[in-house]
């Protein structure tokens, strides 16, 4: 019916009840709720018609443009919208209220007013619609400095600084053409001006680059933070904590050093081409083209030298970082291992190397800051003194004037030596800050992913709409509410979960922890699976919960790909209680604890289940020595739970969640007999279908 509509990018789920949508007062105006658009909306639900899919391209005050399944566009009013949204459950209840209302005596607007508040009383809470509102998946780094106008920005102090290039160069035209024609290099009202020029575009350019700085560092901050939250723990556990907070304390020096060595880099190169050209233009234009080659050689050559002892230096530093919180983490162990001869000797050895690495990165860096802009500037006077010698004229007479016109284009020279000694000067200073700026960068590859999630995902709105379904019937079973017997969620077979050639491999490693495995699961199954450790089980469940991806083979949830269906929609029907060293007790109440994957704060429904499986599990007793009962803080910092307790408690918010399919990962293992057999029966009462992980 409606399977032409796809959601493309990541989406928010919502309901509608009649209570926002029903008519304010008798009838004036619908929607007391503004629907956020784009969306896609599934009309029904719990006690309404199951109506059709449609698309919500924007909704207005007083119109609604719909997305047909055929892709046309239509313009409704609101309110017939509403109205049509309401209408199949007012069905259900109008011929009773409009006979009260007959009964009473009531007509006209009093009547009218009577019948809505009616109405919102008997189905105000009734489902009307359900659907996902689409969101704009995160965009690249570029497109997310594009967004917070950085282009606008940099253009802007592009073009300041190209205006006071411009400027200067015109300045020193004018100079030169003066001493010429005037024999005086004195200034005029229009030097004045353009002096004044100068400096309105060093203004315009510094405020730009300025703006820029601010704005790129919050949209490197923010893409920093969502890459740090989305770390793989793989790569967390592979690096020590030394390691990791050594590449995080280099997120400083991408926001700060980007930017403002970026810039200064730029700009040094606008100045380095405007200073060659306005030399090429004077005296012995050509002669300094071919110095200017060669001192580009020599840049190089100590650019290179420079870039190897940052390099070098950046290493040690991240070393010796993750040697001192080793240190600090282990330190009863190396009192205890190692004698104390011994507890200093390779941290000094560390600190000689770390001194000699500096000593080597301040001589490559002075280096470069030194010889490279003033070796340009005294071997492009020695080169341009020939020239004067030969005029007759010393330096200091060409810039007074009095000379023949050839001390001109000697002026124009050294103004062109000057510019381009400034440029060397600034990207001088700009290359230790370029160059920390991309080592900190190829530090946190393997930490932050600064490059865009996957491109937005395709998932058919009929298989949500399923989905959707289920989820309803769970929900509906959960809170007791009245479910025909055709209506219930059955164990009919359904094929659920199907792997076709499946493989992972961790990054790093040659041999793959999977290879080639095809499975199904269907809906009912109880499956278990044993293996020695490093077998894989863990992996596969990983695969199974979609915290991890198939390097190889596919994964499909009710014929659906994972990656058409999406990672959020996979996680919502297939859910892992994983390993005990791999879970957490958070320091809070019991209830938060058991209901993390339920919604928060809870109902009374939701905690009186939570009590049951617990009791079911064999906690009553912990839970009736508790004062506070579920309200009673566990954790670090509160009420603590033995080994069992703990993988006791994984396991029923593992059942508290809504899902399809559960994975528990040796969630039994510190089980004694009588404990495990009680806690069996509850799971295999509890859960739909059912993944149990075990070590042989």
């Amino acid at each position: 019916m409606a399977s032409g509509i796809e959601v493309r990018g990541p989406t928010l789920g919502f309901e509608l009840t009649y209570a926002d949508v029903a008519p304010v007062a008798g009838g004036r105006g619908r929607g007391r709720v503004r629907l956020e658009a784009p969306a896609v909306l599934r009309v029904g639900g719990a006690g309404g018609v199951e109506g059709p899919l449609f698309g919500v391209v924007a909704c207005g005050r007083h119109r609604v443009r719909l997305l047909a399944p055929d892709g046309a566009v239509h313009r409704v009013a609101a309110g017939a919208f509403f109205g049509w949204l309401t209408r199949p459950v007012e069905a259900a209840v109008a011929t009773g209220i409009e006979a009260t209302i007959r009964r009473a005596g009531l007509s006209g607007r009093g009547g009218a007013t009577v019948r809505d508040a009616l109405l919102a009383e008997a189905i105000g809470d009734v489902r009307v619609a359900e659907g996902a509102r689409l969101t704009r998946g995160r965009p690249t780094i570029w497109g997310a400095l594009r967004g917070a106008g950085a282009a606008p920005r940099l253009g802007a102090a592009l073009v300041g600084h190209g205006a006071e290039v411009a400027l200067l160069v015109l300045l020193w035209w004018m100079v030169g053409r003066h001493a010429v024609v005037a024999g005086s290099p004195a200034f005029g009202w229009k030097e004045c001006g353009v002096v004044s020029g100068v400096v309105v575009a060093r203004l315009m350019s510094s405020w730009a680059a300025g703006r820029l700085a601010v704005d790129g560092g919050a949209v490197m901050r923010d893409r920093l933070m969502h890459g740090i939250l989305g770390l793989d723990t793989t790569v967390t556990r592979s690096a020590g904590i030394g390691q990791l907070l050594g590449s995080i304390v280099d997120l400083e020096s991408i926001e700060s050093l980007v930017f403002g060595g970026g810039l200064l880099a730029v700009t040094g190169m606008v100045d380095l081409g405007a200073g060659l050209w306005i030399a090429a233009l004077g005296a012995a234009g050509r002669w300094l083209l071919a110095l200017a080659a060669a001192w580009a050689v020599i840049a190089g050559w100590l650019g290179a030298r420079g870039w190897r002892a940052l390099g070098a230096w950046s290493a040690l530093r991240l070393r010796l970082t993750h040697d001192l919180v080793e240190r600090l983490v282990g330190q009863r162990t190396v009192v205890a291992q190692e004698p104390p001869e011994l507890w200093h000797l390779e941290e000094d050895r560390a600190l000689a190397e770390y001194a000699e690495a500096s000593r080597a990165l301040d001589r490559a860096v002075s280096a470069l800051a030194v010889v490279l802009p003033r070796g340009w500037l005294i071997s492009a006077v020695a080169l341009l003194a020939p020239v004067l010698l030969a005029a007759g004229v010393s330096p200091h007479a060409a810039l007074e004037g009095g000379g023949p016109p050839e001390h001109g284009g000697m002026v124009v020279s050294l103004g062109g030596v000057l510019l381009v000694y400034g440029a060397l000067r600034g990207l001088a200073r700009a290359f230790p800050a370029l160059g920390t700026a991309a080592i900190a960068a190829r530090n946190l590859a393997p930490l932050v992913r600064l490059a865009p999630p996957e491109a937005p995902q395709e998932a058919p709105m009929l298989a949500r709409a399923e989905l959707a379904a289920d989820t309803d019937a769970r929900r509906d079973a959960r809170d007791g509410d009245a479910v025909a017997p055709a209506e219930a969620p059955s164990l009919d077979g359904t094929r659920l979960i199907e792997g076709r050639h499946v493989a992972f491999r961790y990054p790093g490693r040659r041999v793959p922890v999977l290879e080639d495995c095809g499975f199904e699961i269907r809906r009912g199954d109880r499956v278990l699976l044993e293996g020695p450790s490093g077998g894989g089980k863990s992996t596969l469940a990983a695969l199974l919960c979609g915290l991890r991806r198939p390097t190889a083979g596919s994964l499909a949830y009710r014929g659906v790909e994972q990656g058409r269906l999406g990672v959020e929609a996979w996680r919502a029907e297939v859910g892992a209680a994983p390993q005990f060293h791999e879970n957490h007790v958070f320091s809070a109440s019991l209830a938060f604890n058991l209901l993390l994957g339920r919604g928060w704060p809870p109902r009374g429904e939701d905690l009186r289940e939570a009590e049951a499986v617990l009791r079911e599990l064999g906690l009553g007793p912990l839970l009736d020595r508790m004062p506070s009962g579920l309200g009673q803080v566990v954790g670090e910092s509160g009420w603590q739970l033995s080994q069992g307790e703990r993988s006791r408690v994984f396991i029923a918010r593992s059942l508290l969640q809504p899902l399809t399919v559960r994975v528990l990962d040796e969630s039994f293992a510190a089980l004694d007999p009588e404990t495990l057999e009680r806690a069996l029966a509850c799971v295999l009462r509890r859960a739909e279908t059912l993944v149990v992980i075990a070590h042989l």
